[in-house]
């Protein structure tokens, strides 16, 4: 057997191997709770949803190991907002939240903030304008819909007869559609963005309220920068100063940009 490493941002290694059956499948260990618990007793049921993950092949409880289905293509950030992609993220926020699933805990508080203000160095004035965004972040957090958590594109892929696939799901949780559609958004984005993302999602679910929906991805996009830059510097990930110099070089426009929206 042979193996290839595709471990990223992660803590869990990932590789690429080949079955005993010469089929070429990804492994990956040792998972979260929340991931493996998502496979074990969730992925089923969304995949009956018409919300596709890979399909789990076997699982070994003493590692904690998932053998999964291998998605062959990459989908790429700007063909990732397409109407395929947020109708499914639409069922998935509108399947019903089941008491006995475990979920991770999205949350954005003001310790989090402010250790990833230390790293980020931000001139006072784009320091408080993020601090405003945290302040607003409730609302993000109060849903009980479904989320993904983790809907970039690098966690999104595309099979043989090209149905999208979304993988790594050790940030399933609860919270607003927001949090599944940020990532849509190539960079920051900007407020047309959000408002024109909205109003596709509203139209191809049943959400309602396009403003207050914008709004949200707003401040989704705020509470990513502190969540990347916290997690790549707490993994020792080699690209956490790639992330932090781009992040010092265009937060404070944005923030300019965007507080208008809060």
């Amino acid at each position: 057997m042979s193996a290839m490493d595709l471990s990223k941002m992660g803590t869990a290694r990932v590789a690429l191997n080949t079955s005993d059956c010469d089929h070429i499948v990804i492994e990956k260990w040792p998972v979260s709770e929340v991931e493996w618990a998502f496979y074990k007793y969730v992925a089923t049921e969304l995949n009956q949803a018409v919300v596709a993950t890979p399909k789990l092949l076997s699982a070994d409880a003493a590692l904690r190991q998932l053998s999964m289905e291998y998605i062959p293509y990459s989908v790429e950030q700007a063909n990732l907002a397409n109407d395929y992609a947020i109708a499914m993220l639409g069922r998935l926020h509108r399947y019903p939240a089941h008491s006995e699933w475990l979920y991770h805990t999205h949350t954005w508080t003001e310790k989090a903030l402010e250790n990833s203000l230390v790293l980020l160095a931000l001139p006072e004035k784009s320091a408080q304008q993020l601090r405003r965004f945290q302040q607003c972040s409730n609302e993000l957090f109060g849903y009980q819909s479904l989320v993904s958590g983790d809907s970039n594109a690098g966690n999104w892929g595309m099979r043989e007869n090209g149905d999208l696939v979304l993988f790594d799901w050790e940030r399933f949780g609860k919270g607003s559609p927001a949090i599944d559609l940020a990532p849509l958004i190539k960079g920051m984005g900007k407020k047309q963005m959000f408002m024109a993302l909205s109003e596709r999602y509203c139209e191809l679910s049943s959400h309602k309220n396009i403003i207050d929906l914008a709004r949200e991805i707003a401040i989704a996009k705020a509470w990513i920068v502190t969540e990347v830059i916290t997690l790549l510097q707490k993994r020792q990930k080699a690209a956490f100063p790639i992330y932090l110099n781009w992040y010092r070089e265009h937060l404070p426009d944005w923030l300019d940009n965007v507080k208008k929206m809060l």
